[in-house]
């Protein structure tokens, strides 16, 4: 070879090494390294084939990207692509699963065939309002009734007066069974005070009240369960002193234990100690999980020989229902501490009872699901005062002497006085003329507020 050829033939040499670095078409593969952003992008738009100057075996590992048909590895698209899988054609190694609860989308490490419309999930505007996360704020003052059901009347015993429970004054010849019950927002709902003939509802610690459910055997239908049983307080015990009664209470504060312990004017049962006549629920939390019944108490009675009643001044004074015309008021409401312990009664002109309500809802029965509902409703002002130096802030009650009241009965209202002139005393009501409280047939629901101030009528 001569020198000229040596030198021509190195030329063409250097020509060819100059355009393989330049990306001549027939240059050898290379590696290529796809980001996991750039197979995102690629997968939704429609699948394309490599470009006609590169052939397709020298890019394999895009042309598998780019293809909808394929199902890429794990290897190839890292799973931080997962949270793109909605809108993604089999490019990712993550299952998506969205919860229509909670508008969240969660991810396995499990590989998922191409999604299609029917299991593209909705986007969180598109999903329901639960009650969780669309919380709608009670009424305060007013609540409405339901008026669909028909009052269920009593209909033994009554002598033709009864549209519901009584606790007739002269007829009472057994004692009646007064029972504390709980109204903590975890005892919701109780038990049984659809069947009482008097409920006496008032203020116990941090603005919770309590009740005492009256029941009188033969005036009152016998109630599955009465409950949760809670413990009574000093003044609860004075109410329930002038009724003679089988009191019913789980525990209760030092004085009002001493009080109930000692007087001759009820019998003391103390449920924490009376397994035989009490129970515990146990699909309820403790303590809002004790309870009795009209059978229970019964054979507690029978088998202790408790003697009857001849007191002739237990119990109210009743009357044929007279509804007005033209109702005087349809709504009453109040509350003891703040209106975080609202409630109250919407008047049915049609059924002539009041409907409860608490915390903007109907008030109802564990039971029988229905709302409660009475013939009578007392609201009176009893004054009281947190106890010093109490670590449990009790409070106490001045529920012996005198204070206003308003009575609503009939569709009425009639401004009046309560008097209890002792502990042991009966409880009655007198008009602005002093005379007695005539109540309309059926049953009684009596309020005692801090103040008539916190009571609202329409």
């Amino acid at each position: 070879m001569t020198s000229v050829s040596l030198r021509n033939w190195l030329g063409l040499l250097s020509l060819a090494l100059a355009l393989v670095a330049c990306g001549a078409p027939n240059a050898m593969p290379q590696q290529v390294v796809v980001p996991s952003a750039q197979a995102t992008t690629t997968a939704t738009s429609s699948p394309t084939t490599a470009p006609t100057t590169q052939a397709p075996t020298l890019v394999p590992t895009l042309q598998s990207t780019t293809s909808a048909t394929d199902t890429t590895t794990a290897t190839t698209i890292p799973t931080n692509t997962a949270t793109n899988a909605a809108t993604t054609a089999d490019i990712t190694a993550t299952t998506v699963v969205f919860d229509t609860a909670t508008a969240t989308i969660t991810a396995t490490g499990t590989a998922v065939p191409s999604p299609t419309a029917s299991t593209l999930p909705a986007t969180p505007t598109d999903v329901p309002p639960t009650a969780q996360s669309t919380p709608t704020p009670a009424p305060r003052v007013k609540a409405t009734a339901t008026t669909g059901a028909k009052p269920v009347a009593v209909v033994q015993n009554t002598g033709g007066l009864a549209q519901g429970p009584l606790l007739p004054r002269g007829s009472i010849t057994r004692r009646p069974w007064m029972v504390m019950i709980d109204n903590h927002p975890d005892a919701y709902p109780q038990s049984g005070m659809d069947k009482a003939a008097v409920v006496f509802e008032g203020l116990a610690e941090y603005g919770i009240s309590r009740y005492i459910a009256t029941f009188a055997d033969g005036w009152t239908p016998d109630a599955a369960q009465i409950g949760p049983i809670r413990s009574t307080r000093y003044y609860f015990a004075e109410w329930a002193m002038a009724f003679h009664p089988l009191y019913v209470h789980a525990g209760g504060s030092p004085d009002g234990l001493a009080l109930v312990q000692s007087t001759n004017q009820l019998i003391n049962f103390d449920a924490l100690n009376q397994p035989t006549g009490s129970y515990r629920d146990n699909s309820r939390l403790a303590p809002h999980n004790l309870y009795t019944s009209s059978a229970l108490l019964r054979q507690f009675a029978a088998k202790q020989g408790i003697s009857g009643s001849d007191d002739a001044n237990v119990g109210y004074l009743y009357a044929k229902p007279a509804p007005l015309a033209q109702p005087q008021a349809t709504t009453l409401n109040y509350y003891f501490l703040d209106q975080n312990s609202a409630a109250g009664f919407v008047y049915s002109p049609a059924q002539n009872v009041y409907y409860r309500n608490v915390f903007g809802h109907a008030d109802i029965d564990r039971i029988t699901g229905a709302q409660l509902w009475t013939n009578n409703v007392v609201v009176m002002a009893v004054t009281g005062a947190r106890r010093t130096n109490d670590e449990k802030a009790r409070i106490d009650q001045n529920v012996v002497g005198s204070g206003p009241a308003r009575i609503f009965k009939d569709g009425g209202l009639i401004n009046a006085t309560w008097v209890k002139n002792s502990a042991a005393g009966p409880l009655r009501f007198y008009d602005a003329a002093g005379n007695e409280i005539v109540f309309s047939s059926g049953s009684l629901w009596i309020a005692a507020i801090p103040s008539l101030d916190r009571l609202s009528i329409q």
